[in-house]
């Protein structure tokens, strides 16, 4: 029976022929590339909050990400008429064409690819979000393929916030591994959390992270951090590990100034043997 079994499995993998994968697939599958777990569903969030000048944000998870993941800012917002082209797929305010990733990028992402792979990959993707020229916020729901399902006026200030719900919920496989590993993947998140708070980029802003298990049970603070001022001593970031790691850990926090030089790549040494010729 097992030699027949495999004589079966052989003799259709020779006669299959080649065919395109249907769209929906296609997402799905391109979409669990992007996400990889909640830390990379936070890390998406937190920078999108950052690029858009944000100085305050909030993230509030339940049930160990399982239920949700929230993040909350005082960014730009998005205007009414970019909102429906958040989650369509290598849609960007962030660059035009491949010459501007020559030109620098000073933003953390630029492919246009984040919201889209979490309709993708959760159950329900909302949006909330304000500019500074509207008088009152907008709410939108997406559904699997970043289509508008939903979309109301809301009372917000200036700002996003993105709801991730239950993420992982249309991989079956993926979504199981996540309940069987709740703890190990919380625990990665918050050193992800942590790391955004001390990092120079994100300097400016103020983080505050919550928790809440049960449907009605506390909401409790795991991340809190305060901007940094500079004061050219070095005594902002100090500040930030004290909040982040307590006092007696930022007692123990040195300066080093080292310099690093970057190696030239291989067009930059080209480029210099031909001016050198052409002199």
């Amino acid at each position: 029976t097992h030699k027949a079994h495999t004589h079966t499995r052989m003799r259709n993998t020779r006669t299959a022929t080649i065919q395109s994968i249907d769209p929906s697939s296609v997402h799905r599958i391109c979409s669990g590339q992007v996400i990889l777990d909640i830390s990379s569903c936070a890390k998406e969030l937190i920078e999108n909050s950052a690029d858009a000048g944000a100085t305050n944000v909030e993230i509030r998870m339940r049930e160990f990400g399982l239920e949700s993941v929230e993040v909350s800012d005082n960014g730009s917002g998005v205007a009414r008429e970019d909102v429906k082209m958040l989650t369509m797929k290598y849609a960007t305010s962030k660059l035009r064409t491949f010459t501007d990733l020559e030109d620098g990028v000073d933003t953390f992402g630029f492919r246009g690819e984040a919201l889209s792979s979490l309709c993708g990959t959760c159950e329900r993707l909302i949006i909330t979000t304000r500019t500074s020229s509207d008088e009152e916020g907008l709410k939108v729901t997406f559904d699997k393929n970043g289509d508008v399902e939903t979309e109301e006026i809301c009372a917000r200030s200036v700002g996003t916030t993105v709801r991730v719900e239950k993420l992982f919920h249309p991989l079956p496989v993926r979504r199981k591994q996540f309940e069987r590993n709740k703890a190990k993947e919380y625990a990665k998140l918050l050193r992800v959390l942590q790391g955004y708070a001390l990092a120079s980029e994100t300097s400016g802003c103020r983080f505050v992270a919550t928790h809440q298990q049960g449907k009605n049970g506390a909401r409790q603070t795991v991340l809190q951090c305060r901007a940094s001022v500079s004061n050219g001593g070095g005594g902002g970031f100090r500040d930030r590990v004290a909040s982040v790691f307590g006092a007696r850990t930022a007692e123990s926090v040195f300066e080093i100034d080292i310099g690093l030089e970057r190696e030239k790549s291989a067009d930059e040494i080209l480029e210099e043997e031909v001016k050198e010729e052409e002199e």
